[in-house]
């Protein structure tokens, strides 16, 4: 349920008069919200207080809202580190047990250029999130469900495919989570991929931009089931 839906869930819940749901309408457009009193939270409010909407109602739309839309906290989420270590690498972490924290205890020459180790494996782990590239507004306003037909762009960067031998990216819509897990020489040959991202770094991190209109170059390499090892194991085979 995007946010536009969600309005037109509220506002046909409304068992007022018309009159009733002009003037609260009219009042809610020519307010200046701000957050956390967003437009919401007064439309519905002032349609319970025209006694054309109830408690329960409230309640009933909340719980239908929250449960299509159960990633909408990870768009809340601020800190890059947060998101990319404190979310996304444990989110995959917890798909698998195998799966640690990259160490020079694991690797004697670690030097913090993987996140994560799987017998000998080393695992880049990226995350973006879809969010509307068309609306200046923030990430949790602006996040997307995974059958969007809105203009959305993701960016997987400072990737370092000499490094490591799997890329394990994150996709983050606000109805669902998806992993794409990819050898390194698909990411380093791929079309999309850019090399010196940055200024002086002579090609070593690069980008890749996945937006409305490629993502479905990526299809082969989501993860359809929970048995990610054996997909890392599979792909990492590639990269050598």
């Amino acid at each position: 349920m995007e946010l536009t839906e969600l309005k037109d869930k509220i506002i046909n819940s409304f068992n007022g008069t018309e009159t009733d749901l002009n003037s609260v309408l009219q009042m809610v457009e020519a307010d200046k919200s701000i957050y956390p009193f967003n437009e919401y939270e007064h439309l519905i409010c002032s349609l319970i207080n025209k006694n054309g909407l109830t408690y329960e109602q409230y309640l009933e739309i909340r719980a239908e809202y929250i449960s299509e839309n159960p990633n909408l906290w990870i768009f809340e989420i601020s800190a890059p580190r947060g998101f990319g270590e404190g979310f996304a690498q444990t989110y995959v972490q917890g798909k698998c047990s195998k799966l640690k924290k990259a160490s020079k205890k694991l690797d004697q020459e670690y030097a913090g250029e993987y996140d994560l180790w799987l017998d000998g494996i080393k695992i880049e782990v990226k995350a973006s999130r879809a969010v509307d590239s068309d609306v200046e507004a923030p990430l949790y306003v602006r996040a997307l469900s995974r059958n969007t037909k809105k203009n959305f762009l993701m960016n997987f960067q400072q990737l370092k495919p000499q490094c490591c031998d799997v890329f394990i990216w994150v996709a983050v819509f606000r109805d669902e989570i998806v992993l794409w897990v990819m050898n390194t020489n698909t990411v380093k040959n791929h079309s999309l991929y850019t090399d010196g991202q940055h200024r002086g770094n002579h090609g070593n991190e690069g980008q890749l931009h996945i937006n409305q209109g490629n993502i479905s170059q990526f299809n082969a390499y989501e993860l359809n089931n929970d048995n990610i090892e054996e997909v890392i194991r599979k792909v990492a085979k590639k990269s050598n």
